[in-house]
């Protein structure tokens, strides 16, 4: 059995999905809120100088993954702004959990787990 049958749903949210709405996030905490990236970096629970790869676009970038699943963008809006007015970490939660149900129920996804 190869490890590519094993393949968790969640892994691949992980590895392919989490890091464009990271990006998405801090580009719009950056740009919409005026965050630096030191207070960025705090919201996300992640290092500067990733928040830094974000902003630049090093990292995060795929825009195949947007083309596949354009409600990453809104999704980043509404986390952005739950971050920004410090909601409560299950706010955050909810928001991520419900954009995960909605991109592993799309073809494109099922397409991604094959």
């Amino acid at each position: 059995m190869s490890l590519d049958i094993m393949k968790a749903e969640c892994e691949v949210v992980a590895k392919k999905i989490l890091p464009v709405l990271r990006a998405k996030v801090a580009q719009s905490l950056s740009r919409d809120y005026g965050l630096q990236q030191h207070e960025i970096s705090k919201k996300l629970g992640v290092t500067q100088a990733a928040v830094s790869f974000y902003l630049s676009k090093s990292r995060g970038s795929n825009t195949s993954i947007i083309r596949k699943f354009p409600e990453i963008n809104a999704s980043a809006k509404l986390i952005s702004a739950a971050l920004y007015k410090n909601a409560k970490e299950k706010k955050i939660k909810d928001l991520l959990c419900q954009l995960c149900k909605k991109i592993k129920n799309k073809k494109a996804f099922k397409a991604m787990m094959k």
